[in-house]
């Protein structure tokens, strides 16, 4: 082999290698580029902003958003006046001299203190007149066998005057002249004062 063919092979080596060798440079320097502009993207984004949380999704439900209709709870039927189930009243006249007792039987009431003479019965041996009832038969004065009432208990609930009370077929009238009270269907009653009674 002659020294020119040698030379021109050496050269074409050395033309193919630089060649060769620039093409990788170039690979490597864009290489760097592109891992210098990631570089600087992601510390962009880590600059002190704190990550976003990926909203979580809501739960709903199939059901509709209201309260539940309760179920109806039977109510028992309040009484009505004609019933045995009213509960009787208890009243005073505000002076207390006066204190009656109404249920669906009767309305009876006592006095403390009257300015009218003590009535004797005969077969009685104490007075009547003190304490006075009505029933659906008629008012009486029923004969007293023991102490005479005293005034109203402390606590009684008053019936002021001009108001009334009614429990079944009775109602009763407090007045400043006394206590009325009457059976509304037959009309019998009485009006008890510190006067006295008086029957109808």
């Amino acid at each position: 082999m002659d020294e020119s063919t040698t030379t021109g092979t050496t050269r074409g080596r050395r033309g193919l290698g630089l060649g060769l060798t620039v093409f990788i440079v170039v690979d490597v320097l864009l290489v760097l580029a592109a891992l210098v502009a990631l570089a600087a993207y992601l510390s962009g984004r880590d600059d002190g902003a704190a990550p976003t949380a990926e909203p979580t999704p809501s739960v709903t439900s199939s059901a509709p958003d209201r309260e539940p209709t309760p179920e109806p709870t039977p109510s028992e039927p309040e009484p009505t006046p004609s019933e045995p189930g009213v509960e009787p009243t208890t009243f005073a006249s505000p002076s207390g001299n006066i204190a009656c007792d109404v249920s669906v039987d009767a309305a009876t009431c006592t006095i403390a203190d009257s300015t009218a003479e003590p009535v004797t019965v005969e077969g009685c041996p104490g007075p009547v007149g003190p304490i006075v009832t009505v029933t659906a038969d008629g008012a009486s004065t029923p004969c007293i066998t023991g102490a005479l009432p005293g005034p109203a208990a402390p606590g009684t609930p008053v019936l002021e005057y001009g108001q009334s009370t009614a429990v079944g077929d009775f109602t009763c009238l407090s007045e400043t002249t006394g206590v009325t009270c009457r059976h509304e269907p037959s009309g019998a009653g009485f009006s008890l004062a510190r006067a006295g009674v008086q029957l109808f």
